[in-house]
């Protein structure tokens, strides 16, 4: 496990996004990371569905800080 990379369990519904959204602490600063809500799928039900897949989505996630693939607000987007 990276030590310099800590998720903060806070999954959450983002509707000005249209995305579940999490956070982590990469070497203390704060990341968000979002997942685009797919179209056929409620808000709702997906935000419950992330949930129960945590630990995929913070692979994820990691994969993507450890290359680099923030966007120009410094935000991952998987």
């Amino acid at each position: 496990m990276n030590q310099q990379l800590i998720f903060n369990n806070d999954f959450y519904y983002a509707v000005d996004r249209n995305a579940v959204g999490f956070s982590c602490l990469v070497a203390g600063l704060k990341v968000d990371c979002f997942i685009p809500l797919p179209v056929q799928d409620k808000a709702e039900q997906f935000l419950l569905q992330v949930k129960a897949e945590a630990f995929t989505w913070e692979d994820k996630a990691e994969l993507a800080i450890a290359t680099d693939s923030y966007n120009g607000k410094g935000e991952i987007w998987l």
